[in-house]
């Protein structure tokens, strides 16, 4: 009670000092769980809470399983230069932070679950995604497209827009092969990396995967451009989300998952991943800056 009087959701007046900002709703937490061909992925996330009311959230049926009902595939194509990939979003909240005493909003933490397939007359070969190898060559390539095919235009074209994957690391206490990692915006100074999507990604059927995905926007800012805010708020509410991640295999995937790790020894992704070479449509792009991505990816072609 006392954050939700000292922290309003309301500005009625305009303040750019620094201040540690909180979001007046981030106790209140629901346990919501998505199907996923007979999987269920669960999360404890507070309820959304956007700065703007209209900004709606996303949120599939408990009982809706997405993999059953669209056995056709997922036809939602994304932005990306080729046709090669759809996704849907499964899940989406924001999360506004507010400065003391009515001084508004100072920043918004967006949260999102995304299920992505590369479609099947576009697929690689035969190899599962569980395949912690296969899947590394698989988000090669899916990074690739959705972020390394942007440039800056003119004298720029080889300056990328986005930088990554960068902060690598192999998530060991997942069923599946599982890791985060993080991509910057960048701007036109290859210096200028602005905030980052905060990726987290694993296999949740052969040819199918999920995205979960957060990001920070910073609305309070002092006279030099600088943050004027406590960052760290934000950061303890995504941490505490992403501890709260539950992903539980239905027989028949736990069942080919075991049939994977008796093949392969381990479902562990590799411990470091380099920033690949972008943008793609000035370089050739790499199978990754692991010997195992590179020879997965040479195996896939």
């Amino acid at each position: 009670m006392k954050d939700l009087l000292k922290y309003a959701p309301v500005e009625w007046r305009k303040r750019d000092e620094f201040c540690i900002p909180r979001s007046p709703f981030s106790s209140v937490a629901n346990k919501d769980s998505i199907l996923l061909g007979g999987s269920r992925l669960s999360f404890l996330a507070p309820v959304h809470r956007p700065k703007h009311s209209n900004l709606k959230q996303t949120q599939i049926p408990k009982k809706y399983d997405v993999l059953e009902a669209r056995s056709a595939g997922l036809r939602v194509d994304l932005s990306m230069p080729n046709e090669h990939w759809g996704a849907m979003c499964l899940l989406s909240r924001a999360w506004a932070f507010y400065g003391p005493w009515m001084t508004g909003c100072k920043g918004e933490l967006f949260f999102s679950v995304a299920i992505v397939e590369r479609f099947k007359e576009h697929s690689f070969n035969t190899a599962s995604f569980f395949n912690p190898l296969a899947f590394e060559a698989v988000l090669v390539n899916y990074l690739n497209d959705r972020y390394g095919s942007e440039n800056w235009g003119g004298n720029l074209s080889h300056v990328p827009r986005h930088h990554g994957p960068v902060h690598w690391k192999s998530i060991s206490h997942f069923p599946v092969p599982c890791a985060s990692f993080k991509i910057f915006n960048r701007g036109e100074d290859p210096n200028n990396l602005a905030l980052p999507d905060n990726l987290i990604v694993f296999p949740i059927s052969d040819r199918h995967f999920v995205e979960v995905c957060f990001v920070h926007e910073y609305y309070s800012r002092d006279e030099h451009g600088t943050i004027a805010i406590d960052t760290a708020p934000m950061q303890e509410l995504q941490d505490r989300v992403v501890k709260n991640i539950e992903l539980k295999l239905s027989p028949d995937v736990q069942s080919r998952v075991d049939k994977v790790k008796s093949e392969v020894g381990s479902l562990q992704m590799c411990k470091n991943f380099a920033p690949l070479k972008w943008p793609t449509n000035i370089y050739p792009p790499e199978a990754g800056n692991s010997p195992e991505a590179r020879q997965a990816l040479r195996n896939d072609a």
